[in-house]
């Protein structure tokens, strides 16, 4: 199966159409005329009436970084009493970078890498490992960016920061892999006053964005409130006839049921539509071993191909804060996804890509149709208590998880006429635009798939204050999991341990070790003819940290040694049903280390640091996804001078990474060398409402692969900009 190419499919059941609707309607008159608009930026928030209560919901933290965060723990802790790396990317910095996707946001994090499937699938990794643990307010979820689920053109507009941890990630997130977990925080409606942001901005590739972001009180003392959040998006790109439109609405409402209690009942909706959209790439290689070298503005795909997604996601949580310092937080969550595409590959590694005629790429077609429903559910309490003369903290909760999913696919491979064991090519793919024929899908191969998977799990955890420098915090997870369909049924109970222990070196620097496991279950038979055990990812981490001007500034170093075991090694021997038959055995091993500096340097002085490194080999110490940088460096400032200059803001940053390659048994090595994007923005305030703001990326026009995967390629953006106009009331 090939995981870059290949897509799993979901009937398409029940849609709701009368709630989205209604949403949109209403930002459409907020918008005055626009068809929806989008998040703003956290200015929205400021200059208003906060509210006053013990519960803390959503901190909003203004620069770019955090002093309190509950990611890794479940704790709200500051980041340098968390014994693992941890980045926070801030509403600010969204907003000064112009960060509009997960996508954007994942690839300006430190220590995480991209490697695009095609036009509409990213897959994200960390340490040398899939990112597979994703949550949205604590709640896990699963988004998979291999399938057709279009995850990674997630729209950040509705959240207010994205937290991120490396490493094994077990305690919180349950089965997934050694890499890291992506949580995405939700705004929320904090003023108690009338307050919004209407924003409408332009760029390149004829792109226009535009945004509406409204939080209105519901009962005269705001102790009831709402927060109604839009997005249209329209625009195309440097690739020839390509073109992807979004909506986006969410509505939440908050309710201070008591001065300690609050209740929050939310929907959102995000739909995406792509038309003229690729599948896998271009090809890289001709059947000589020469490079292809095809121009940045190269469609490889046909021009009756489309791929549109559509979400919806309800949720509610209560919190609530005792006297005595303990909290109590229960979240529920249901999404419904489904995706509905038809795709054109161009298969070339059969009979070679032949650079005289242009002949041997096969017209490999598919139309998939797929749907995804899951069910979270969350409940946990944490608060100090008193034992041999020191305060500690307990943290435990339950939580709930199901995933169901049903894929309907059908393949169009076609044969020549004049021989069924040879497949039909294109006669000159060289001088491709897009006009062939849509196969008949009525007739077509169709390969259906589906299947349930639950988790059900309990964890805890306590930090310890074994003397005044010292605090060990020690937890674990038991989870049971389970899965139905896909022809077999498998079930594993599993418990994870989580170990930190933190030394506070003075009050400024903190040195830290970690061991933190996570399991992944597999789909393998052992010898016996019973499922294999789920692969162990265990992390080990040591680092120190530093926090100055009042955790507005933090830093940290990590090194790290990452293990996966029981992972399937074929044998030669065969299962009575004719499957290969795997034993577990050592898997791969990553190591390195990763460094960021976040926060205000100075006053009006804003910025992220962050560099990594990493080897990742496998039992046979043979390098795995070469594919990926195993050194990036990446930087973003922004800058306010004071006084008479100060209704100005500039930044930029600068994206680095070394040397990636692929190897093709037949064709040999393709390589994309170092290279560098620089970005830049500049905002000035006209008045106290109104701002206008140019952000540019790629500035000195690089051209590069984005994509090298498995033979094929895409071009990465070629400098673009863009103007937006926002107005806060």
């Amino acid at each position: 199966m090939i995981r870059s190419t290949e897509l799993r499919h979901v009937s398409m059941g029940a849609r709701r159409h009368a709630l989205p609707r209604a949403l949109f309607a209403a930002l459409c008159t907020l918008a005055a005329g626009q068809a929806l608009a989008e998040a703003p930026v956290a200015a929205a928030d400021a200059e208003v009436t906060t509210l006053d209560r013990m519960i803390v919901q959503g901190e909003q933290a203004k620069g770019y970084t955090v002093e309190k965060t509950t990611a890794g723990t479940r704790m709200n802790l500051s980041l340098r009493e968390i014994p693992q790396s941890v980045t926070v990317i801030t509403r600010d910095r969204m907003d000064d970078q112009n960060l509009q996707s997960i996508t954007d946001v994942l690839n300006n994090v430190t220590g995480v890498s991209s490697a695009p499937s095609d036009s509409e699938r990213v897959e994200f990794f960390a340490r040398g490992f899939y990112i597979d643990n994703y949550q949205f307010d604590g709640i896990p979820a699963y988004m998979d960016q291999a399938w057709s689920y279009g995850d990674s053109s997630l729209d950040v507009a509705l959240y207010d920061r994205v937290e991120v941890v490396r490493g094994a990630t077990g305690l919180l997130t349950g089965s997934g892999n050694p890499s890291a977990s992506i949580n995405l925080v939700r705004k929320h409606a904090l003023s108690r006053d009338f307050t919004g942001t209407v924003l409408v901005g332009g760029g390149d590739f004829n792109k226009t964005r535009n945004v509406v972001d409204v939080t209105v009180p519901l009962t005269p003392s705001g102790n009831v409130r709402a927060r109604v959040i839009g997005v249209y998006q329209d625009g195309e790109s440097d690739m020839d006839r390509y073109s992807m439109r979004k909506k986006i609405g969410s509505a939440i409402i908050d309710a201070d049921l008591t001065d300690s209690t609050l209740l929050s009942v939310g929907y959102e909706y995000q739909k995406k539509e792509s038309d003229d959209v690729t599948w896998g790439g271009f090809p890289l290689v001709y059947s000589d071993g020469t490079r292809t070298n095809f121009p940045i503005s190269f469609n490889p795909a046909t021009d009756w191909t489309y791929w549109d997604t559509r979400m919806e996601r309800a949720f509610a949580s209560l919190e609530h804060a005792f006297e005595n310092g303990w909290n109590f937080k229960a979240n529920v969550s249901h999404e419904e996804t489904t995706a509905n595409n038809t795709l054109f590959y161009p298969f070339y590694t059969i009979y070679g890509f032949d650079r005289q005629t242009g002949g041997g790429v096969i017209p490999y077609s598919g139309h998939y149709e797929t749907k995804r429903k899951v069910d979270g559910a969350d409940t946990y309490v944490d608060g100090p208590f008193q034992a041999f003369g020191r305060e500690h903290q307990f943290m435990g909760g339950l939580s709930y998880n199901r995933r169901e999913y049903l894929n309907i696919g059908r393949s169009n491979f076609p044969v020549a006429s004049f021989d069924p064991l040879v497949y039909e090519t294109i006669p000159d793919y060289r001088a491709w635009n897009g006009n062939y024929a849509q196969p008949d899908w009525s007739t077509a191969d169709v390969f259906p798939s589906g299947g349930t998977i639950t988790q059900k799990a309990g964890y805890a955890a306590v930090r310890l204050s074994l003397a005044d420098p010292l605090t060990l915090i020690a937890g674990a997870r038991y989870t049971d999991w389970q899965s139905e369909g896909e022809g077999a049924n498998r079930s594993h109970k599993v418990t994870v341990p989580y170990a930190g222990l933190i030394y506070d070196i003075d009050d400024t620097w903190s040195t830290y070790v970690s061991y933190t496991e996570i399991f992944q279950p597999q789909s393998l038979r052992s010898l016996n003819n019973t499922f294999l055990d789920p692969i162990d990812g265990k992390s080990y981490e040591a680092g120190v940290k530093a926090a100055w001007f009042d955790d507005r500034l933090n830093a940290s170093l990590a090194i790290f040694r990452i293990e996966q075991d029981n992972v399937a090694q074929p044998t030669n021997i065969l299962l009575p049903n004719g499957e290969q038959a795997y034993i577990a055995a050592r898997g791969t091993i990553s190591e390195g280390f990763d460094f960021e500096v976040s926060g205000r340097l100075a006053e009006g002085w804003n910025t992220t640091f962050g560099a990594s490194h990493y080897t990742a080999r496998d039992a046979n110490d043979t390098s795995i996804n070469k594919h990926l940088p195993r050194t990036s460096i990446k930087l973003f400032n922004s800058y306010t001078p004071q006084g008479a200059w100060s209704d100005l803001t500039v930044g930029g940053g600068i994206n680095w990474q070394n040397r990636i390659y692929y190897v093709d048994a037949t064709y040999g090595t393709v390589e994309q060398d170092a290279y560098a994007l620089v970005s830049a923005f500049a905002r000035y305030r006209l008045s106290p409402q109104f701002s206008v703001q140019l952000n540019v990326d790629n500035l000195f026009d690089k051209r590069y692969y984005s994509q090298i995967n498995s033979g094929y390629g895409a071009w990465g953006a070629s400098r673009n900009g863009m103007l937006t106009f926002n107005y806060t009331f």
